[in-house]
């Protein structure tokens, strides 16, 4: 499904006599022959993520960030149960964040930055435990920031800015004790910060520039 590749990368598949885990970007396992990375990224490709990447089982990290990927991002994903990273910014992906991706259940980093995709942020990312990154910034996204990211406890990175979210601050920041970067500048955030974000202890980077706050609501 890629239909510009400048760069001939993926000419690699097209000898029929050379093995699939010595193309270009394909990483196996050493003894069971399984793909399990897949990194094209800064490749210059166009064309769309295909859904058949949902059947590669053993899959643990996908890195196609600096293409020119349109479309939406295949549901299949959430078949990939082995996956802990997926980065996939700036590409020119649309429609929402599936939901499906609440089925990788060992994800740890979710880079979806500078595309085009619209909607919210699925509830079900809050059931992603394992999560350390969580990346959406420059997209089309309605609703604030999500309460479920009280769930994810392990998480060390929030970074929402120019997604155009709104609405108050969720009073939900007593349990993310390892978050160290919280940036949500260029949005539509109202109110004051909550009490709870101060309970962070680990935070080294706060970003709240160009929204409509009014307080910071220090707790005595």
């Amino acid at each position: 499904m890629i239909t510009d590749d400048p760069h001939g990368v993926m000419t690699s598949g097209n000898d029929s006599r050379t093995n699939f885990c010595e193309w270009v970007g394909v990483l196996c396992s050493e003894h069971h022959q399984r793909v399990i990375d897949l990194d094209l990224s800064t490749k210059g490709l166009v064309g769309t993520l295909s859904p058949s990447i949902g059947n590669l089982s053993f899959l643990g990290s996908i890195w196609v960030y600096n293409n020119s990927f349109s479309g939406e991002i295949p549901s299949e994903i959430g078949r990939l149960f082995s996956l802990r990273v997926l980065v996939l910014f700036n590409n020119s992906f649309t429609g929402s964040i599936p939901a499906a991706i609440m089925n990788c259940s060992n994800l740890r980093i979710l880079h979806l930055g500078h595309s085009n995709l619209v909607g919210k942020i699925p509830d079900g990312i809050g059931s992603l435990s394992m999560l350390n990154l969580l990346v959406v910034y420059d997209n089309i996204l309605k609703g604030g920031i999500p309460p479920f990211i009280a769930n994810l406890t392990f998480l060390r990175a929030l970074i929402l800015d120019d997604c155009r979210v709104g609405g108050s601050f969720p009073d939900v920041f007593q349990r993310l004790t390892n978050l160290r970067v919280f940036a949500v500048p260029g949005n539509n955030l109202i109110g004051t910060i909550p009490p709870s974000l101060y309970n962070c202890s680990s935070l080294e980077e706060v970003l709240l520039d160009d929204n409509q706050l009014t307080g910071c609501n220090i707790p005595k």
